[in-house]
Formats: C-alpha cells, structure tokens, sequence
C-alpha cells in the first residue's frame, strides 16, 4: 500500500511537471497541439471539481436531501429546482426560450448583489475612509505622519473628483478664475490617477512574477526529488 502510494506521488509530480513545461511552451513555440492538450485538461479539471463541489455541497444538501426528507415542509424549494431543470433547456436550440425566466433570474439577482457590494462593501467604506481630520489639535496626539497621511488623502480625493469636472467653461470674472482652479487641482488629481494606475499594475506584475518564481521552484524541487 505504502508503495502505490509512493508510486501515484511520484506520477503526480511528474504530471504536474510536465504539464507546467507545456503550459510554458507558449512563451517558445506558440500554440501548439500539447498546449492546447493541456489548456483543455486544465479547464475540463476545473469544470468538473467545480460540479463536484456544486453537488456535494449545494445541489444534495440545500435541494435534493430536504425535498427528499421533507417534500411537505419544502415546497419553496421546487421554485430553483424548476428555474434549474429550464436553465438546462438552453442547451437545446428549439426550447432555449423556456430558460430565459432563469437567465433574467440570474442577472437580476447578480446585478442587484453587484450593486449593493458595490455600495455597502466599496462606495460607503471609501467614503467614510475620506472623512478624515484636518483639526490640528489632532495631530498632536497622533503625530506627524498621522496628519501627512490625512493630508493627502484628503487632497487627493477632493483634486480626483475635480479630474473629472469637465464643465469649467473658461470665460471673464470669476468664470476664468474658477477654470483656472478647477484645471489646477484637475492636474493634480490626474497625478494621484496615474500613480494609484502605476501601483495597482505594479501589484499585479509582483503577483504574476511571484507565481513564475513559484514555478520555478517548483520544476527545481521536482528535479531535486526525483534526483536529475
């Protein structure tokens, strides 16, 4: 028992290797037959752990096992079971129209989570992370840093949303005036735009650079274990 065990670790690093020298073939030799081989054994893997984890922790205890159990007392849970068997109609070219009630279930309950996320978990959390105090009284306890920051969060707020103010006319008087503030603090926004872009891009290449070094560490230690 002990040996097959040691026999599938061995075949399942050899798979894993393999399989990450093809992936990184792209960079080499283009999209060729393995890397499709491969890029198709990715995403059917993924499919079906996902219907697997769908079944064993959705699909059977929330919906089958209680109407099973409890038909009587579960009635309410026939109304996804009906909206789940017509989505299955959108396979079929001749009665995809019966699943539409099911698409615009979905999108009506996606758009409406999306837009109270949107609101509750981002909107309202920044907004409140930008009332900040300028009271100098404040800093004295906090100390300097604790007022640089709030200083430039509050600054770069106010001069971002002046980025996007497009109807500062430049004409005589106070119009002309009010022009020339708006495009000053207007340029300053569009700094602050550039550099939250440049280290938001900045993250995302760390974390791609991380998972190469992963990688490669990974084809190291597999040549290592298995003694090449």
């Amino acid at each position: 028992m002990n040996d097959l065990l040691g026999m599938s670790d061995v075949l399942g690093m050899w798979i894993a290797f393999v399989l990450t020298l093809v992936v990184y073939s792209y960079l080499f030799l283009g999209d060729t037959f393995l890397y499709r081989m491969a890029e198709h054994l990715f995403v059917g893997s993924m499919v079906g752990y996902a219907v697997v984890l769908a079944w064993h922790h959705v699909l059977w205890p929330r919906l089958f096992a209680p109407l099973l159990k409890a038909p009587v007392g579960n009635v309410g849970l026939l109304v996804p079971l009906i909206l789940g068997l017509l989505l299955l109609t959108k396979g079929s070219t001749r009665f995809s129209s019966l699943g539409n009630v099911s698409m615009a279930f979905l999108f009506g309950v996606g758009a409406a989570v999306a837009m109270g996320g949107a609101l509750f978990g981002s909107l309202a959390p920044q907004i409140g992370a930008t009332m900040v105090s300028l009271n100098p009284g404040d800093f004295l306890e906090y100390g300097l840093e604790h007022a640089i920051d709030n200083f430039i969060i509050v600054v770069g707020t106010l001069s971002t949303l002046l980025y996007f103010y497009f109807t500062a006319d430049a004409g005589s008087g106070l119009s002309r005036l009010r022009a020339g503030f708006v495009r000053f603090w207007a340029g300053i926004g569009r700094v602050f735009i550039v550099v939250a872009f440049g280290a938001i891009f900045a993250d995302t290449v760390m974390a791609r650079v991380s998972l190469l070094v992963s990688r490669i560490h990974f084809l190291l230690d597999t040549l290592r274990t298995l003694g090449l």
